[in-house]
């Protein structure tokens, strides 16, 4: 069998072994899908694949030769087996997420055209754009890897983001590869696969470590605060039974190109950026903390203290670190909001982010900000009116 068969033949294994009855399977699970396993299969046996000069297989032998010495050859491979071969699909229930090939067939709940009703739908190649065969997915592991070589032997910084996002990364596998255009019919192709890198991913290189080695009086809060906040509501989609996808915790942009829950990473790194820089101006935010992000040049010296955008009231990370820590399930104090919801369009990027406090979320509900705005003044108007 050849390097791309045998690869083939492990991950349709550990699928059939994890996958259960989430897809519409009658078996029950066995734990879930292990990309290290298979990572380490890889390791173990490029080399006798690189003998047989398979692409895959020489171009793993030149990584090994460039890369620091430790694990990040490890992390390099694990992210693009998860970014070829696999992808977090929504279960039947939406009631959680499991890992699957983009080849091997299963239920899934899919759009049907002019209703938000779900219907159950076959995920397979020509029946979503998000599967592919294992041809594309084997193309699309060698892009990845090819990518990989050509940015971390001519750029080191290309292997300091890298090294970074392994060690402070926001969700498993995080990796700078994305595609040119999501919006296809059949997008999971090499030919389709670009390098990521903006100044987001830069200031967020600079900035996770300075977070994540804070020590200080704060430091579980501000930690509670990047996993629920920052892993969860930046990276992940809430549960949504309406919408082109049937979704709940899924990489955002992993779900249905079009879903009004659908964010490339770029956008979800600028949202991170914009939620970290409004936190570090928080009333009462840990001072020396601030002042390492602004000796770094990541934020100014000095900035107005971060407001909710509806209230105006100012955040207070005091208020804020007390309630993450003796968190209600279902109730959360401060919130991450859009100005302009995504159900009425809006996008989850950075500029259309923001920390809100939560009467001013009830307030705004599903309203756009202007169009909250516009609410508050004509209650104040009437009241004023009445008061004559």
């Amino acid at each position: 069998m050849t390097f791309a068969a045998d690869i083939r033949e492990q991950l349709e294994t550990e699928e059939r072994r994890t996958v259960g009855s989430s897809f519409g399977g009658a078996a029950a699970s066995a734990g879930s899908f292990s990309v290290p396993r298979i990572r380490d299969w890889i390791l173990a046996n490029y080399p006798a694949a690189k003998a047989a000069r398979e692409t895959a297989a020489v171009t793993i032998a030149r990584l090994a030769e460039v890369v620091p010495p430790g694990r990040s050859l490890h992390a390099i491979i694990a992210s693009a087996i998860r970014t070829a071969f696999l992808i977090e699909l929504t279960d039947l229930k939406v009631g959680s997420t499991r890992m699957k090939t983009r080849w091997l067939p299963g239920s899934i709940l899919m759009p049907q055209a002019d209703s938000y009703e779900p219907t159950q739908g076959v995920f397979q190649p020509g029946n979503d754009p998000r599967a592919a065969t294992f041809d594309n997915c084997y193309a699309v592991f060698e892009r990845v890897l090819a990518l990989t070589l050509e940015k971390i032997a001519n750029d080191p910084a290309a292997m300091l983001a890298l090294q970074t996002l392994q060690t402070n990364t926001r969700v498993p596998y995080e990796f700078p590869v994305g595609y040119r255009d999501p919006s296809g019919t059949s997008i999971h192709t090499g030919a389709n696969l670009e390098w990521l890198d903006n100044t987001d991913l830069q200031w967020l290189v600079r900035s996770r470590p300075i977070l994540r080695a804070y020590t200080g009086q704060h430091a579980e809060a501000l930690a509670r605060i990047v996993a629920t906040k920052f892993e969860v509501k930046v990276y992940k989609t809430d549960r949504a039974l309406t919408g082109k996808d049937k979704t709940n915790r899924a990489k955002r942009w992993e779900v249905l190109y079009g879903d009004f829950q659908f964010a490339t990473l770029p956008e979800c790194w600028s949202v991170e950026r914009r939620l970290t820089e409004a936190l570090a101006f928080f009333a009462n935010f840990p001072a020396e903390l601030r002042t390492s992000l602004a000796a770094d040049g990541l934020i100014p010296v000095d900035a107005p203290t971060t407001c909710c955008p509806i209230t105006l009231a100012p955040l207070d990370f005091l208020f804020f670190a007390a309630a993450i820590l003796q968190a209600t399930h279902g109730r959360s104090d401060y919130q991450v909001g859009h100005l302009t919801p995504l159900k009425r369009g809006g996008k989850h990027n950075g500029p259309n982010v923001t920390w809100q406090s939560a009467d001013g979320n009830r307030i705004q509900g599903d309203l756009t900000l202007d169009e909250t705005i516009a609410l508050l003044a004509g209650i104040e108007q009437r009241r004023s009116q009445l008061s004559r």
